[in-house]
């Protein structure tokens, strides 16, 4: 699963994050369990979550299909829905396996949005 965790102000979120760790390995503090988080501000957010790449989100749940097939079943080009799945397998949200010369993407679990202040 990966959660997306969207804040303010990223130096904030990373001073806390750093105040957690010393205090993990100082014996302050239990580890907690890890989990896989993309921590984002609402602007990086806005440029990552597009309308068509949350389409396209939408369409990978839905169905099981090929990028080709997906990109006809949104009205896109391959090389448009090719583009945003790699952008979005770089976060670990999509993963793309091949099989017989046909590339399938299949959506990750995603926790979305979290909203901090």
């Amino acid at each position: 699963m990966v959660r997306v965790l969207i804040v303010r102000d990223l130096a904030q979120k990373r001073r806390e994050d750093n105040a957690y760790v010393r205090d993990v390995l100082s014996g302050k503090r239990r580890a907690l369990p890890a989990e896989r988080t993309i921590v984002i501000t609402p602007e990086l957010f806005a440029k990552i979550f597009s309308p068509k790449r949350l389409t396209l989100l939408l369409e990978l749940k839905r169905s099981r299909r090929n990028i080709y097939q997906t990109a006809k079943a949104l009205g896109r080009s391959y090389e448009a829905v090719h583009r945003d799945l790699t952008l979005l397998e770089g976060f670990g949200l999509v993963k793309i396996r091949t099989q017989d010369r046909k590339r399938y993407p299949t959506l990750e679990t995603i926790h979305f949005p979290v909203l901090e202040a």
